[in-house]
């Protein structure tokens, strides 16, 4: 089990009562959403799609709408529609390739003309509708986003991990040690990332992002399994001159997992009840992989300047490495 699994085995023991007494916030409907979308797109390929016409047909704003299909899809949601309407087309010029000109198919997928349906589908595929015709290269087509790979999670979803190489790295902020029946019951932690933020995460210096905030989670082999230790943080340029009034980390390079979770709340509202069923979800999946926990630590990466009243978007950062396979007895 990794470090991370340890510490959170011992925490669900501690809460598991508690949990058991609260009932659920509203259950959301987040991949519902999705899938609605989705369903839109399709049966309207060979129309013009307009983005404010899919934000009212799901009830989100365009900024809102947009940000979620992007984190599903891995693609901008108009780039995603332009995608799948050229991945039809591409088969129903396959499947006409005796009848019917590419003036046809362009129509018929609402592009305006010839030329621009061309262009767009050299620009997808790597060759002209006429060369795909008449040649032998297969192509990649972007075939519906698959949603049976999400995370439904209260208030929002958890999607699959991206894999990133991050390099060494300097936090500055303040310390805190949270008990961890007690940040279930008060929020402890939510309340420390608040007050740090609006209070003085403002004023630590050489920050690469000014508008980011970074949760770092840390848990030593000597840290209490009823405790952790908390940094509420800015990630730095330099440590120098700091350590006299801030508390601060350095954290080694390597490689992460970053599991990205949308909610349908304003980011101060982000609590141990959330993050704990993504933790679960973050447990299940690197039991599964070939990765195992690298480091004692982990971080949530939250960019203030995408918070909306009704928008959530955290990155959460876990540190892996390759699972060590015991070698067989000779």
């Amino acid at each position: 089990m990794n470090e991370r699994s340890q510490q959170h085995s011992e925490m669900k023991k501690e809460i598991e009562g508690r949990a058991a007494e609260r009932t659920l916030i509203g259950g959301s409907d987040t991949i519902g959403t999705i899938e609605r979308v989705l369903g839109e797109v399709e049966r309207r390929l060979a129309d013009k799609i307009v983005l404010d016409e899919l934000a009212e047909h799901v009830h989100l704003s365009k900024f809102h709408l947009h940000r979620l299909m992007r984190a599903a899809t891995g693609l901008p949601l108009m780039e995603y529609i332009r995608a799948r309407k050229l991945s039809a087309s591409a088969h129903d010029l396959f499947e006409r390739r005796s009848g019917g000109t590419v003036l046809d198919t362009a129509l018929a997928y609402g592009f305006d003309h010839e030329q621009s349906y061309i262009r767009a589908f050299k620009r997808q595929f790597g060759v002209t509708p006429a060369q795909f015709r008449r040649g032998t290269e297969e192509i990649r087509l972007v075939e519906r986003y698959d949603t049976s790979v999400l995370k439904e999670i209260r208030e929002g979803v958890v999607f699959e991990p991206t894999f990133v190489m991050k390099p060494r790295s300097l936090y500055a902020g303040r310390r805190a040690t949270i008990p961890i029946a007690e940040n279930f019951e008060r929020y402890t932690a939510n309340a420390h990332g608040v007050s740090f933020f609006y209070g003085e995460h403002g004023k630590i210096p050489r920050k690469l992002k000014p508008s980011v905030y970074i949760g770092l989670t840390l848990y030593p082999p000597e840290c209490s399994p009823k405790a952790t230790d908390y940094l509420t943080s800015a990630e730095v340029s330099s440590l120098e001159g700091l350590e006299r009034d801030w508390d601060t980390a350095v954290i080694p390079a390597g490689k992460y997992a970053v599991f990205k979770y949308i909610g349908r709340f304003h980011p101060e509202n982000l609590t141990i009840h959330q993050l704990n069923d993504i933790w679960n979800y973050m447990d299940e999946w690197i039991m599964r992989s070939p990765y195992e926990q690298a480091h004692g630590h982990h971080f949530e990466y939250i960019d203030a300047a995408l918070a909306r009243a009704d928008y959530c978007e955290a990155d959460l950062y876990l540190p892996i490495r390759d699972r060590e396979v015991p070698q067989s007895e000779s």
